[in-house]
């Protein structure tokens, strides 16, 4: 797919022909403009388009069909999370694998009617893909009204005013868990080596969903998770092998905006460079009997969570804002 291929397809998109947040980014680059998300969402598109056909047209498909609704934001947050899944779907499929590597985009399983982003077959390695978002603009408009915070659960709300308090966020890191251990579970199933990783794109506060999976109170990779059964036993996620995170809704949101990019960003769809800032971390699930292959940390540049890396990359207990 051409530029000019990639253009004459979003002209012919609702795009263009309803209300969409998304028009008035993509009319500068008409007009002979150079709109930064515009021409970041063509270019990802068409770099997925020539290494699996068909890729880059869903996903201007995906983004034009979120319209209609003048300023709703539940479709921000939708297109929000289209360009997350973008984002790391570019990076894992030009990403130089094994030579005889083998991509299946939204692959069909046989135990869910839902399937993941992508599965990447090499003769070493076999795994998948699954990417969630949380929703973005009511949290942060949330964040912005209270004075407190409590990432985590603890005894600690009980002694908070919780209409100033803005409360832990593990229930969507939670369902995200469950979707993607759900979706994993068909190709657990026909090979146990398959590995499952989730990848959450979250915004500059990082610590809520490390906080989610890892607090010592209740972290849902640890011994008191909060989720439970209807018998009390913690659930596993034994599909799951390990969960990415990174911080580029942030990125996407300046995007949108037209406001300048935060750290080192080029573009408004740029996943980043190895060793730079904001970092990628991973989190192997306790369970997994599987170690974290090397292809995957070198692929998406995560790094183990560590102090050195800054206090938001620690599960946090309790914030109070100045």
């Amino acid at each position: 797919m051409t530029r000019k291929e990639a253009f004459d397809h979003v002209i012919a998109s609702d795009i263009f022909n309803k209300w969409h947040f998304f028009q008035h980014h993509f009319s500068i680059s008409m007009r002979g403009g150079r709109n930064p998300l515009a021409e970041s969402i063509i270019g990802l598109c068409c770099d997925m388009e020539r290494i699996i056909k068909g890729v880059g047209v869903d996903y201007f498909n995906k983004i034009a069909a979120i319209k209609g609704k003048p300023n709703d934001t539940k479709h921000y947050d939708q297109l929000m999370q289209v360009l997350a899944e973008m984002i790391v779907v570019h990076k894992a499929i030009t990403f130089s694998w094994n030579a005889d590597m083998k991509f299946q985009y939204e692959p069909a399983s046989a135990t869910s009617s839902k399937n993941p982003e992508l599965t990447i077959k090499t003769p070493e390695l076999y795994f998948g893909i699954e990417v969630k978002a949380p929703e973005m603009v009511k949290k942060h408009n949330e964040r912005g009204e209270k004075e407190k915070q409590l990432p985590s659960r603890s005894p600690m709300i009980d002694l908070v005013d919780k209409n100033m308090t803005m409360l832990p966020r593990d229930n969507p890191v939670k369902d995200f868990l469950i979707s993607a251990d759900a979706k994993f579970a068909g190709f657990k199933q026909a090979d146990p080596n398959f590995y499952g990783v989730l990848v959450i794109v979250w915004d500059d506060f990082i610590y809520e969903p490390i906080s989610a999976l890892t607090s010592p109170q209740s972290g849902l990779f640890t011994s008191n998770s909060f989720a439970t059964d209807a018998k009390g036993v913690s659930l596993t996620f034994p599909n799951v092998d390990c969960v990415i995170v990174t911080r580029h809704l942030l990125l996407i949101k300046n995007g949108t905006r037209d406001k300048i990019l935060p750290d080192l960003f080029r573009h408004p769809l740029d996943y980043g460079r190895s060793g730079e800032f904001p970092f990628k971390v991973y989190f192997q699930n306790p369970t997994s009997q599987l170690n974290v292959p090397q292809q995957i940390i070198d692929c998406f540049q995560i790094l183990q969570p560590d102090m050195r890396l800054g206090a938001e990359y620690l599960p946090i207990d309790f914030i109070q804002w100045f």
